[in-house]
């Protein structure tokens, strides 16, 4: 088996839930092995452990040596939250394991975790499990950031080690790491058991955004439900928009994580879809000198274009969030 986890702790509830249902499922795990982004670290380009044992208030988590001959730095990888968040809740669910933390990089070329995921597929037996520590989309609007999702979610449900490498999320390597993970291990059934996003949990169209999915790979029936298994992703700009001198208004993530972008000047707005067998999902996000708009003059814009369309049974207007749902059957 192998997870998913957040390391924001908004949503530590839920990952406590998570994990507490999995240890149900586990007659026994001895070995950890929790993977996640180097978030402080010069070098991105490298892999990171530790080899010291973690003295919590919970108690004492012991490191286990794989003779991986990685690069150890223990000042580097307990100070990073992607691994310092989880290990409370790891300790709670999972009193006997030791662990065996990995920091990668975000500049770490997927052939050398193709070998890594290797060597830890053989090394991994039934006693063992592989968390991953990601938090998903950021710093985009909860609408946006739910497209970045729905491209992501899609790629696991598939395994698309391909694809999730372009995934908009803080560590696509530990998500590859984790696909390349499960099909070796032939741990092909994604069960999804929790997607959040911090912008609809405050209940704010504006805010910038923390995304979040909890979820697994196992080789059984799915524990949990899973995610729809045919999903397309679009962005539409009404003119185009460079990457490279967009960094400081709509941001560099704005560019990656789906499955399609184009241009269409007819519509004043960044369009993003969503398509699944049953609803087509567009959101409009009003734009001004290549920012986003906020606030009353972003929900006029869009009132004045949601109010020029005809009203349908097969379509709902949500005017707060800018979404246009489409019913497909």
């Amino acid at each position: 088996m192998a997870l998913v986890v957040p390391h924001h702790n908004l949503v530590r509830s839920t990952r406590q839930d998570f994990l507490e249902q999995i240890a149900r499922q586990r007659l026994i795990t001895r070995k950890i092995i929790l993977i996640g982004p180097d978030h402080f670290s010069t070098n991105q380009k490298q892999i990171n452990i530790s080899d010291q044992n973690w003295q919590l208030s919970t108690g004492v988590i012991e490191f286990f040596d794989l003779n991986l001959n990685l690069t150890v730095n223990n000042k580097l990888v307990k100070k990073d939250h992607a691994i310092h968040n989880p290990l409370p809740d790891l300790k709670i669910y999972f009193p006997q394991a030791k662990i065996y933390p990995i920091l990668i990089g975000q500049q770490v070329d997927p052939s050398l975790l193709d070998s890594l995921v290797s060597q830890l597929s053989q090394i991994c037996s039934y006693d063992c499990l592989l968390v991953t520590s990601v938090d998903f989309s950021h710093y985009l609007p909860a609408t946006l950031a739910e497209v970045h999702d729905a491209f992501t979610l899609n790629q696991l449900a598939h395994l698309d080690v391909g694809k999730i490498i372009k995934s908009e999320v803080d560590s696509p390597q530990s998500l590859y790491f984790l696909t390349k993970y499960a099909q070796l291990k032939n741990a092909r059934h994604w069960n999804l058991f929790a997607h959040t996003n911090s912008g609809y949990l405050a209940q704010n169209p504006d805010t910038e955004t923390t995304t979040h999915v909890v979820g697994s790979y196992s080789s059984n029936f799915p524990l949990f439900t899973r995610h729809p298994q045919s999903t397309t992703t679009s962005v539409t700009t009404p003119y185009l928009l460079e990457r490279s001198l967009n960094q400081h208004t709509l941001g560099d993530r704005f560019f990656y994580g789906i499955d399609s972008f184009s241009v269409d000047p007819s519509v004043n707005f960044v369009v993003s879809t969503i398509t699944t067998p049953t609803q087509t999902i567009t959101t409009y996000l009003p734009l001004a000198d290549n920012n986003f708009l906020r606030g009353q003059e972003k929900l006029e814009r869009i009132r004045l274009f949601f109010d020029s369309i005809a009203d349908s049974r097969q379509i709902t207007k949500d005017y707060l969030w800018g979404k246009l749902i489409y019913d497909r059957k």
